[in-house]
């Protein structure tokens, strides 16, 4: 049984295509961000249609990219616009400074997504492995606790 067989495609709920629809937008084309996030235009109509998803690393081009927050793509809470990303090298501002990270958070995102890969036994890139905990310590900053729905998005992504 391959991965397509096993996809479930997202609930009139989940309303990603639709978000990711307006990224697109906003952004000009689907062939810009294609080519902008090194991916085929293809893969991106399909993420529109709901037919699949991007997997971390093309979340994090995306948002990247766009200048959108992965929170928003994602689970469409909060602003589209990031208020402080710690991804962003220029921390929002061009002055080149990260904004302030707070240590104990990343240590917990780092433990519980560690485990969870482990458990699951999901194998990582470094560079899916980097997308994967960003994602979900910024989905978790505002509250300063693991956002595990957050989590849970970002470990079915890194399974597909």
């Amino acid at each position: 049984m391959s991965a397509d067989e096993n996809y479930q495609p997202p609930t009139p709920e989940d309303g990603f295509p639709e978000r990711l629809r307006q990224v697109v937008s906003s952004y000009g084309s689907t062939n810009a961000l294609a080519r902008d996030i090194e991916r085929s235009e293809g893969a991106i109509r399909k993420w529109l249609r709901g037919q699949s998803e991007p997997g971390v690393s093309d979340l994090r081009a995306i948002c990247l990219a766009t200048k959108t927050s992965v929170e928003w793509l994602v689970m469409g809470r909060g602003d589209r616009k990031p208020k402080d990303r710690i991804d962003d090298p220029t921390g929002g501002s061009g002055s080149g400074a990260l904004g302030k990270l707070n240590p104990g958070l990343m240590e917990d995102v780092i433990e519980t997504v560690g485990l969870d890969t482990k458990l699951e036994g999901i194998a990582l890139t470094p560079g899916k492995c980097s997308a994967l905990l960003t994602l979900v310590y910024n989905a978790s900053c505002a509250s300063r606790v693991i956002d595990h729905e957050a989590k849970e998005s970002a470990l079915r992504l890194a399974r597909g």
